[in-house]
């Protein structure tokens, strides 16, 4: 056995050979077939396949059975070990016959990360995302890969279940000798999903799991000659074929420290990757002078087996490339106390701020100053693969190891944007229609003036006093529901032309971030600091009194509801930010309004930081929102709040909308959402502004 501890097989279970009489693959002489045999052949090569046997095999086989053994280093991702090892096992086996295994290489190691992240490293759904990800696994060996065909499991769903993919890709890679020359790859890609505690003697089905929650999954690859490839391919003789060769990768979660709590939302996860060359030339491919040595081969079953350990940093820059750094700005707009802080936030040495005997790095993620010893130079991919280089301090890396990214897809890191609105199908309306959310409110007498007085509102900006609203509330006797109803949609038609396009949507922080986070003493979300209109924002919230406000607002109450319905927030409310609290006055979860939530645990103490809507797509993935009580306690996995001012302009509160899952947010809706910001301040200005003349009038 190549480790010292002992280890269960974690080989999982290949699908038996479904019946290709019902196969409805595509036909090999499809002119857009790239691939020269069929689905069933190339699942067929997967399943003839023995490197889960040989895994078996070699995990059991005694330590010395193995000629070399070394440890190699790599990043830790969990909060108490900032490096791992992963152990790298080679022999030669001379006891064969036909068939058999002249070299294997066996690499182990542990990862603290979730399953979701090393699927969409391992297993990438693009070109791009693949070339990127082997590039960062294999460095300057590798120069470029294709994803030459996908199976199409729509039509070959008797081939292979839901969530498992069959695609083939070439890899070609930089000549492993000064004299030799490049070499290429091509290969099934096989990824299958697993369980926890699958044994290798489970029936497939026991091993099927949804796709969005894995625990564990396989990825085997077995080489294909270049003759069976139409496209994606390097020209013939300029390269050497690695032939002969398959992999078996396996994740599955390391037994009895799955969830370890020093780790906050890790998973342990042991990486077990087997490759081995074979003497036997695999279905008759035919033998060639560019086919690559056995010497060759060898070297680069070997590079293979490296690149297992630079996983780690993969998933890290990854995990960097969901936060929102600071911008060079922010250190301007801190005051000069914190600005100049003289010792370091993460390990309290103190550090010389001196032009000329400077010893201070700037951490671009907190945004302060800490020692050469607390900064290191981290890379950030963002979207398709984009890499920056940024310098990041270790108290800030254990904040980005403790969110938890299973939900985070690849498309979700790099900024946040407001996406178009969707193409019209043919059997939807040309654009999506908005109202509809008022008719049970108008449809029942208790809500009825409060959602007309909203929609008058929506269609006239000209609404600003008391005496316009009792206006609108004598006209709203008429029982005119349907016409309130088709002057709603007929302005919401309107505005989806007239909205401003796309890239022209303006959200606050979402790019960089204009302002630093505070350090804490615990492992805790750190909390945002205090703007700096904060002091003239509390008079203005103090003036109105909005903090003691009692009265309900059914208005707001339309608005909640409207915005739940047509854009599907499971909790929507307006609320008014205090100085340590922030009280709701109106919410979608009754139990919740005149509740005073502590602002250190709101999305809002973020939102006030800005003067536009303030969206978190992943809070669970963000430094800031990661322990907040919502996302810890109540799932909440999107944010987004729109700006509620007061009379001269001052931000007072917001429109908070949480979901329990991403979703985006298209031009049409930004514009409904922030007009409806608009008529919130509206009404609780009208409100303030009545109540006021009430009481004056009590008092004369």
């Amino acid at each position: 056995m190549p480790l010292l501890t002992s280890r269960s097989s974690p080989t999982p279970t290949t699908s038996s050979s479904s019946n290709t009489s019902t196969a409805t693959s595509l036909s090999p002489q499809e002119p857009r077939r790239k691939v020269l045999i069929s689905d069933e052949e190339l699942l067929g090569r997967i399943h003839q396949s023995e490197s889960t046997l040989a895994l078996k095999t070699a995990l059991s086989d005694p330590v010395s059975s193995w000629e070399s053994t070394r440890h190699l280093s790599c990043i830790g991702l969990s909060a108490t070990a900032r490096r791992e090892t992963f152990e790298l096992s080679s022999r030669m086996k001379q006891n064969g016959g036909k068939g058999a295994t002249p070299f294997e290489v066996l690499t182990v190691g542990c990862i603290a990360c979730s399953p979701q992240e090393l699927v969409s490293v391992l297993y990438p759904q693009n070109e791009i995302d693949y070339n990127v990800t082997m590039k960062a696994v294999y460095g300057r060996q590798f120069i470029y890969g294709s994803v030459v065909q996908k199976l199409n499991t729509k039509a070959s769903k008797a081939l292979i279940p839901a969530s498992h993919y069959l695609s083939v890709k070439t890899g070609c890679f930089a000549r492993s000798r000064m004299l030799g020359r490049n070499e290429q790859w091509c290969f099934l890609d096989y990824f299958q999903p697993t369980t926890l505690g699958t044994s290798p003697q489970s029936s497939p089905s026991s091993s099927l799991i949804t796709e969005s929650t894995p625990s564990g999954f396989s990825i085997s690859r077995v080489s294909l000659s270049q003759h069976e490839l139409a496209a994606g391919k390097a020209v013939e003789g300029r390269v050497d074929q690695l032939d002969r060769i398959s992999t078996l990768l396996v994740v599955d979660t390391v037994p009895a420290v799955s969830k370890d709590v020093s780790d906050g939302n890790s998973t342990k996860l042991r990486v077990t990757f087997y490759a081995a060359s074979s003497n036997e030339r695999q279905h008759s491919s035919p033998s060639t002078a560019s086919s690559a040595s056995d010497k060759v081969t060898r070297a680069r079953l070997v590079a293979l087996a490296k690149g297992i350990p630079r996983l780690p940093a993969v998933v890290r820059r990854r995990r960097l490339g969901v936060q929102v750094f600071a911008t060079r700005s922010v250190v301007g707009l801190q005051p000069a106390t914190k600005r100049q802080n003289a010792r370091c936030i993460s390990c309290t040495k103190g550090i010389r701020l001196s032009a000329f005997m400077q010893n201070a790095r700037r951490c671009q993620l907190c945004a302060y100053n800490v020692c050469k010893a607390c900064w290191s130079r981290e890379n950030i991919e963002t979207t398709n693969g984009y890499i920056v280089a940024l310098g990041v301090c270790n108290r800030c890396l254990e904040w980005v190891d403790r969110c938890d990214y299973s939900n985070v897809q690849d498309g979700s890191r790099g900024p946040l944007r407001i996406v178009d609105d969707p193409a019209p199908s043919r059997d939807s309306e040309s654009r999506p229609s908005f109202g509809r959310g008022f008719r049970d409110d108008l449809a029942v007498e208790s809500t009825k003036e409060a959602a007309v007085t909203v929609i008058k509102m929506l269609l006239d900006r000209s609404i600003t006093t008391d005496e316009a609203l009792e206006k609108d509330r004598a006209k709203a006797q008429g029982g005119e529901e349907n016409r309130y109803l088709s002057a709603v949609e007929e302005y919401f038609e309107r505005r989806a032309r007239e909205a401003p396009a796309a890239e022209d949507c303006v959200l606050a922080n979402s790019q960089q971030r204009a302002y630093a986070l505070q350090p804490t003493d615990d492992f805790v979300s750190p909390p945002a600091p205090i703007p700096e209109n904060e002091v003239a924002r509390l008079e203005c919230v103090h003036r109105l009194g909005l903090m003691d406000w009692k009265d309900p607002m059914p208005e707001l109450d339309i608005i909640c509801s409207f915005l739940g319905k047509e854009l599907g927030f499971f909790c929507t409310m307006v609320a008014i930010v205090g100085a340590t609290h922030q009280l709701v006055l109106s919410c979608t979860m009754r139990e919740l309004v005149q509740t005073l939530l502590p602002r250190e645990h709101t999305f809002c103490q973020h939102l006030v930081m800005g003067d536009a809507p303030f969206i978190v797509r992943h809070p669970e993935a963000d430094i800031r929102f990661f322990n907040l009580n919502p996302v810890k306690f109540q799932g909440a996995k999107y944010y987004c709040g729109i700006p509620v001012v007061g009379p001269d302009g001052m931000m007072v509160g917001s429109i908070c909308c949480v979901h329990s899952s991403a979703m985006d947010i298209t031009r049409t809706q930004y514009d409904m959402l922030v007009r409806f910001g608009e008529i919130a301040s509206r009404i609780i200005r009208i409100k303030v502004e009545a109540t006021k003349c009430t009481s004056q009038r009590a008092r004369e």
